[in-house]
């Protein structure tokens, strides 16, 4: 379930055309472009530079069932890379637009709503890339 989620998570975004314009891609971006600007994991697939941000990278962290064992009680990540720390926060307010107090909906996945639980921005370590991290609650059903 947890890759539904994801998969979920990264067509919101995909599918809007002012996030897209921040990642500098066009809504019609084919998955070897969209590859070098989402990475579904902690770790990028790419080198992160300077020169290849932005970038965010999406995954899952520890959940657990609800009393309802149907009912999934998920946490998810995202960090935003960009040139200045400027570029990531406006990643974040865009990707927050899309998903807090939202449902995140795809092909054979569905959530109740989605919210923030913590955002701030961290250290890169990587001289001319600022990063901004988000972490949201999202209940979801588990499909069998």
């Amino acid at each position: 379930m947890s890759l539904k989620l994801i998969d979920a998570i990264q067509n919101v975004h995909k599918h809007d055309p002012e996030f897209m314009s921040l990642v500098e891609l066009a809504l019609s971006a084919s998955s070897a472009e969209i590859v070098k600007r989402f990475t579904k994991g902690m770790e990028p697939e790419i080198v992160v530079s300077s020169s290849t941000v932005p970038h965010i990278c999406q995954y899952i962290m520890p959940g657990r069932f609800a009393p309802n064992p149907l009912v999934f009680e998920g946490k998810f990540c995202l960090d935003f890379y960009g040139k200045t720390a400027y570029e990531a926060k406006l990643l974040f307010e865009q990707s927050f637009k899309l998903l807090h107090d939202k449902q995140i909906q795809d092909e054979g996945f569905r959530s109740y709503l989605c919210v923030l639980a913590f955002d701030a921005d961290f250290a890169t370590g990587i001289k001319g890339v600022k990063g901004y991290k988000a972490i949201y609650d999202v209940d979801y059903l588990r499909m069998n």
